[in-house]
């Protein structure tokens, strides 16, 4: 049954602007349906009060066609004026009806929760206001005709009927707006690494990569001559990275997170701008699909040869940028020089690609956009040299 009341009300995103309150709206109903039915069945049956029977009928039948009416139109606002001007009344009407008496007057106090909830602080405001102004005026008219009360199983009723609801509004509402609070935050880190990741390689873009050097180059661990020994990039498999499909993307799992800036050792950093041969030739002659597929393949491909702590971003159309943490220059070229190797062995997309590449070392003068500069001029003598081998700045 709650699955069912709950279809229409859960098909909204979290990031619905109503969202919270049609939630809430969905709680509301469900709880003045069953409490309305519940009093009808008290109110007729052991206090045989068929005047106030008739009221939590009413209120009953009410409820559900608010409910059937937001199902067919979809209102939000007119939902929430609806189930607020109906629980108002029909509180208020009660409360007038027994004099304020029998503690009758903590019905109002679930009048401001289900106002400031559902139609906003101003208008919550101004109904609050004047139904708390109408139970004042019954308490002052009781002080000029003063009666002896005697308090029975219907005052001790409204108690624990007002008290029960307060707790489940509170508590479907606080566990709403978590629900909502925890989507939205979700959502918002799905965001920002959609931000960070270039759609078609699934590797990071160029924002991220600008991020992680300046990042590194802000560091006192720049450039030392204090390195790790090189990595044997044909045999150390082990400890590179293995690409997944992501979204139908190629993304691996080590980019997710930053180069490792916590180790007291100081090293330098390396720099290498990669660059496809020819690859215009690529597109205009077997498509810019093709092309596309290309650069996927070649970045799986890359990725594979990464170290723990190499970065590898797309930095624009067929061009790629490495970050090489702990590097030095001589290492660099030594491991770019295996990878330009390695990829001309490689048939991608059933065609010999080769690579040319720009390698350059971080110095003490440099920030992150005369470090790329330097690279990239590398880059450019590689293909000026003929393609399909390392230059170094």
């Amino acid at each position: 049954m709650l699955k069912f009341w709950y279809k229409e009300f859960s098909q909204y995103p979290p990031d619905h602007p109503d969202y919270w309150r049609i939630r809430f709206i969905g709680h509301s109903l469900l709880i003045t349906t069953i409490y309305f039915a519940i009093l009808t069945v008290i109110n007729l049956v052991y206090f045989s009060g068929s005047m106030y029977a008739l009221l939590d009928a009413f209120g009953l039948v009410l409820s559900l066609g608010i409910y059937y009416r937001f199902c067919q139109t979809g209102h939000v606002k007119i939902t929430a004026w609806a189930t607020t001007l109906m629980l108002t009344s029909l509180i208020m009407l009660f409360v007038i009806s027994t004099k304020g008496y029998v503690h009758s007057l903590l019905w109002a106090t679930l009048i401001p929760p289900f106002c400031f909830f559902l139609i906003g602080r101003t208008w919550g405001t101004y109904i609050s206001s004047l139904c708390f102004s109408i139970c004042v005026f019954m308490v002052y008219l009781q002080t000029k005709d003063p009666q002896q009360v005697t308090f029975g199983i219907g005052a001790l009723l409204n108690v624990i009927e007002v008290c029960i609801a307060q707790i489940l509004l509170f508590r479907f509402y606080e566990k709403t707006r978590f629900s909502a609070y925890q989507k939205l935050a979700i959502r918002n880190l799905e965001i920002q690494k959609m931000a960070e990741i270039d759609k078609l390689t699934g590797l990071y873009n160029r924002e991220k990569l600008d991020e992680v050097l300046n990042t590194l180059l802000t560091t006192s661990a720049a450039n030392t001559d204090t390195i790790n020994p090189l990595i044997d990039t044909e045999d150390a498999s082990s400890s590179m990275a293995i690409g997944q499909l992501f979204n139908g993307n190629i993304i691996d799992k080590k980019i997710s997170t930053k180069p490792d800036l916590s180790s007291p050792s100081l090293h330098p950093i390396s720099i290498v701008i990669i660059d496809i041969d020819h690859f215009k030739r690529i597109n205009d002659n077997h498509g810019h699909l093709v092309g596309d597929k290309v650069l996927c393949e070649l970045a799986q491909l890359l990725q594979s040869k990464m170290r723990n702590d190499d970065l590898l971003t797309r930095w624009g159309g067929e061009e790629f940028v490495i970050i090489l943490p702990n590097t030095s220059l001589a290492d660099a070229t030594e491991l770019t020089e295996r990878l330009r190797f390695y990829i001309a062995k490689q048939n991608i997309q059933n065609m010999a690609l080769t690579i040319s590449l720009g390698v350059t070392q971080y110095c003490p003068e440099d920030n992150a956009h005369s470090l790329l500069e330097r690279a990239d001029k590398a880059l450019y003598q590689a293909k000026s040299q003929g393609r399909n081998c390392v230059a170094v700045a």
